[in-house]
Order: C-alpha cells, then structure tokens, then sequence
C-alpha cells in the first residue's frame, strides 16, 4: 500500500464533509426524529450532523465487518442493536463509508427490526463498487479513507505490516507515508504502544 492508495482526511475535512452532508438533508425537507450512527466511526459523523440538524436523541448499533485495511470478515458481526428506541419513528441511519454497502445493508435491516417508521441513510464517502448507495452523500472514491479519529490504529497496523515492529522510527516512516506532521502525535502512538506491549 502506497500513499496513492489513501486517503488521508484531516478533522477540516470531515466538518466540511458533514456540513454539506446536513445542507443536503435539510434540502430533501427530511427531518429525523433520530439518529442512529454505526459504530464506531458512523457514530462520530452522526453525531456532527446531529448537531447541525438539530436532532437530540442520537444513538449507535454496533456492526463489525473489516478486521483492519481492507479485510473483512465473511459477513458483517452486528454487536448490539439500537442503543435508543426507533419504534414508529423517523431514523436517520449514519455511516462514514459505503463500501461494499453490507454494514449499512445490515443496519437498515436491523433498525427495520427494531420498528422504525421510516429509514433514511447517510455517509461522507461511497465507494464506486457499492451494492448500496445510501440516500445522501458527498463523495465517491476507491481508495482507503483515513479518518481523523483513527489515525492511531491505521499507523499501527500499517507500521507492523511494513516494518513488522511499532519502533519511533517505523512509526514515523508510516506518518510520512500518510503525509501526517505532527511530532507530538507519533510521540504518543510510540509511548501508548509501548505500554500496551508491556502489559502482553
């Protein structure tokens, strides 16, 4: 995997993309009673827009499909359902990416379970492979997306698969390869690393 290969959004980005996002849905007139994020990262996304939308109860499902860059499991693992209740109510199921669009397939059958009165769905990227393109997004892309929050667990993972080790010096290769500049950043990946392993 080459920097090509990604791409890398930086916390401006992922505010921008949500707010035309929200201008989006506040366009088609939907309003949502809730709003339902995927965790982990359809959570965060969920909840910017839910602030911009105006929309106070926000809650999670819980699905796992990837097990680390472009890995998957056979089918998407779904955790827990609906942290809050969507019986006979207006939801807005959130996700940060279709991919293959079988998180968020997965998702929409389980909040249906759960009663909702109707579904709408939205995420920041699509990729252009996807089985299910949700009723609002911005973008469409090929590549991995690197999202803010996780920068931490891509450079580990891509560290260790590269370099086969989480020394300063393969973590700082794995940032630059990620175009991420941020000294204080690395230096906490290294240490919180290292404690973790200690504790192994």
């Amino acid at each position: 995997m080459n920097s090509d290969d990604l791409l890398v959004l930086a916390w401006e980005d992922v505010f921008k993309g949500v707010r035309e996002l929200a201008q989006k849905i506040y366009l088609s007139k939907y309003v949502a009673d809730v709003i339902i994020g995927v965790f982990r990262n359809g959570w965060i996304v969920g909840r910017l827009l839910g602030d911009l939308l105006g929309v106070e109860e926000i809650g999670g499902i819980g699905i796992k499909f990837y097990r680390g860059i472009g890995e998957t499991r056979e089918r998407p693992l779904v955790i827990s359902g609906p942290t809050i209740n969507v019986r006979d109510q207006k939801v807005l199921l959130v996700d940060d990416v279709s991919d293959s669009g079988r998180t968020l397939q997965t998702a929409i059958d389980l909040v249906r379970l759960y009663g909702a009165k109707e579904i709408r769905t939205a995420t920041l990227y699509i990729k252009k492979r996807t089985m299910l393109v949700p009723d609002y997004y911005n973008d469409s892309t090929d590549k991995w997306i690197v999202f803010p929050w996780e920068y931490g667990e891509i450079i580990r993972e891509i560290s260790m698969k590269r370099f086969g080790d989480l020394s300063l010096q393969s973590i700082k290769k794995t940032m630059d390869l990620l175009r991420i500049n941020d000294e204080e950043l690395m230096k906490i990946i290294y240490e919180s690393s290292m404690i973790k392993l200690r504790r192994v």
